[in-house]
């Protein structure tokens, strides 16, 4: 008999999306609800919201947004960084959060009620419809700069470096997120740090490496002309 409770994150993760175990599925929700949970919360005061009047709905969008297509995002992510997969369901339901505030709000300002997102908030990662062609650019500017990547590292923290530039581009995490996982290492600040410095050096390679047929680095917004 399968105990749910000794599975990791991983394991746990691929059963769900194997299966209709419902038991795993109530396992999955044990571990993740209250993360979840905290995180709308927190956006919900960030745009100056009572939580309660949309906090169920939201935590039951992000479960939808983790399960979709055979949970296949989440899969792909948590066998790439089985350590960082706490911090990614975070940023999922983050994003849920602001999409439906910012809609929100967008609704208020239609007619007549200004709204405006609490100082401090933490800025929204980007989502990109798969399939489209702003989505199949971005594709062939990942691979891209993924090749730059292993040209400009060098150093017992290559590995590390790559990832935190990836968790941060490509998956929308915060530097305070990244911070929390355990194979960082680092503060939000050192975080930062390694973002501002990598990104400088790509940028450096690809102006060197003309890609893009002459376009600019960073007109997709990966590598924007000022990170911070």
């Amino acid at each position: 008999m399968v105990r749910y409770s000794s599975l990791s994150a991983v394991e746990l993760i691929g059963l769900c999306a194997e299966s209709n175990d419902g038991a795993a599925w109530e396992e999955f929700v044990a571990r993740f609800h209250r993360p979840i949970s905290l995180s709308v919360i927190r956006v919900a005061h960030q745009w100056g919201e009572n939580p309660q009047q949309a906090v169920d709905d939201l935590v039951q969008d992000t479960y939808l947004k983790l399960c979709a297509n055979k949970c296949l995002q989440l899969l792909e992510f948590s066998a790439n960084h089985p350590d960082a997969i706490l911090g990614y369901i975070k940023t999922i339901a983050v994003n849920v959060a602001h999409d439906y505030f910012k809609s929100l709000h967008s609704q208020k300002r239609g007619s007549g009620e200004v709204g405006q997102i609490a100082e401090g908030a933490d800025p929204k990662a980007a989502a990109h419809e798969p399939g489209g062609q702003e989505a199949m650019e971005r594709a062939v500017l990942f691979k891209q700069v993924d090749e730059c990547i292993e040209c400009c590292l060098d150093g017992p923290d290559r590995d590390r470096d790559r990832t935190i530039f990836w968790l941060y581009f490509k998956q929308g995490m915060t530097a305070k997120d990244i911070a929390a996982l355990p194979t960082i290492g680092l503060s939000a600040k050192g975080v930062e740090s390694v973002i501002v410095r990598v990104t400088r050096l790509l940028r450096e390679r690809m102006v060197d490496m003309q890609i893009g047929s002459g376009s600019r680095p960073g007109e997709k917004g990966l590598l924007p002309a000022e990170s911070y």
